[in-house]
C-alpha cells in the first residue's frame, strides 16, 4: 500500500509540475519567437500557435545546455571517478572523525570563537562589507552587460535591403555576422550569446550570495529585492538574445508554380517562411523582399532541404 500511495503522490506532483514546466517553456518560447520575428522584420505579420512556442522554449533549454554546459561534462566525469577512487580514504577519515568526535568539536568551537573575536574587532561588519562589494559587482554587471543586450535586440529587419544609418557599432557588428555568407560568423554569434549567458549567471550568483548574507537581517527580502529584479530582467532578455544570436534562420528553399505577378520577377533563390491554409509567405533573396501570395494563386510547390538564409 505504501508503494501505491507513493506512486500516486509522485503522479500528483508530476501533473502539477508539468503544468508549470509547460508555462515556462511557453513563456521562453514566446520571447524567442518574437525576438526572431523582429530580427527578420516579420513582427505583426506572421502569427504562431502555442505548440510552436512550446517547441521553441524546449529548444532554448536543450540547445543552451548542449552548447554551453557540455564543456563541463568531462570535468564532472573526471570528478566522479576521482570521488570513486577516494572512497576508501573518505571512509577512513569518517572513522577517524567518529572516534575523535569530541576533540574535533572542541577544535571547531575554538575556531568559531576566534572568528567571532576577529569580527568584533573589525570597524565594519563583514556582512555589510560583503554586501557593499556585491552592490559594486552588480553595478559593474549592469554597466558592462546590459548594453550588449540592447545592441543585440536593436538588430531588426535583416530580410530587407538597407540597415538603419543610426545603428550602434555593436548592432552593426551583429548584423554583419548574421547577414554575411561566412559560416565562421556563427561561432562569433554563439560566443556573444555565451558572454551574455555568463553575465546572467554572475548576477544569479550575486543574488544567492545576497540572500545568504541577509539571513540574520529582518530586511532580508528588501535587501535582495533589487538584485532579484535585475536577475528577472536578465532572465527575460536571455531568450530574446537567443532568438537573435543562436536560433538558426533556417527555412526550406522552394520552386513555385504560380500565376501571381509577385513571383514572376523572382530571379534568384526563394525561401518559404510560412505556409497557412490561406497564404504562402516567401522571401526573395536576390531582391531582399518578403512576398505574401494567396494559396489560390499557387498551383504547385517543390521544396528542397532547409538551409540558412544567408550562409552558403
Amino acid at each position: 500500500m505504501d508503494l501505491i500511495k507513493g506512486i500516486a503522490l509522485f503522479l500528483g506532483w508530476l501533473s502539477g509540475s508539468l503544468a508549470g514546466i509547460a508555462a515556462i517553456l511557453y513563456s521562453f518560447g514566446y520571447l524567442v519567437a518574437r525576438a526572431q520575428l523582429n530580427l527578420l522584420g516579420l513582427q505583426g505579420l506572421v502569427a504562431q500557435d502555442a505548440d510552436y512556442f512550446l517547441q521553441e522554449g524546449a529548444k532554448f533549454f536543450v540547445v543552451g545546455a548542449a552548447d554551453y554546459l557540455s564543456p563541463l561534462f568531462p570535468w564532472l566525469y573526471f570528478a566522479g571517478w576521482l570521488l570513486l577512487a577516494a572512497l576508501p580514504l573518505l571512509a577512513l577519515l569518517g572513522w577517524l572523525a567518529a572516534s575523535r568526535r569530541q576533540a574535533l568539536l572542541e577544535v571547531r568551537d575554538r575556531f568559531l570563537m576566534r572568528g567571532a573575536h576577529v569580527a568584533e574587532r573589525l570597524p565594519w561588519s563583514w556582512r555589510k562589507l560583503a554586501f557593499a562589494i556585491l552592490v559594486l559587482v552588480l553595478l559593474l554587471r549592469l554597466t558592462t552587460h546590459l548594453n550588449p543586450f540592447v545592441d543585440v535586440l536593436a538588430v531588426a529587419d535583416i530580410l530587407y535591403a538597407v540597415p538603419l544609418s543610426g545603428e550602434s557599432r555593436g548592432s552593426a557588428e551583429v548584423r554583419q555576422w548574421l547577414t554575411s555568407s561566412d559560416r565562421a560568423d556563427l561561432v562569433l554569434l554563439k560566443g556573444r550569446f555565451g558572454e551574455l549567458l555568463r553575465g546572467a549567471a554572475e548576477v544569479a550568483l550575486v543574488v544567492v550570495a545576497v540572500w545568504y548574507l541577509g539571513a540574520a537581517s529582518p530586511w532580508r527580502l528588501w535587501l535582495a529585492l533589487p538584485f532579484m529584479l535585475v536577475l528577472v530582467v536578465y532572465t527575460l532578455l536571455l531568450p530574446m538574445a537567443y532568438g537573435v544570436l543562436v536560433r538558426p534562420n533556417e527555412y526550406p528553399q522552394v520552386t513555385v508554380s504560380s500565376d501571381s505577378p509577385l513571383l514572376t520577377g523572382v530571379r534568384g533563390e526563394l525561401f518559404l517562411l510560412r505556409k497557412t491554409g490561406d497564404e504562402f509567405v516567401f522571401w526573395d533573396k536576390a531582391a531582399r523582399r518578403v512576398l505574401w501570395v494567396p494559396a489560390a494563386q499557387v498551383s504547385g510547390l517543390s521544396a528542397r532541404a532547409s538551409r540558412l538564409l544567408f550562409k552558403e
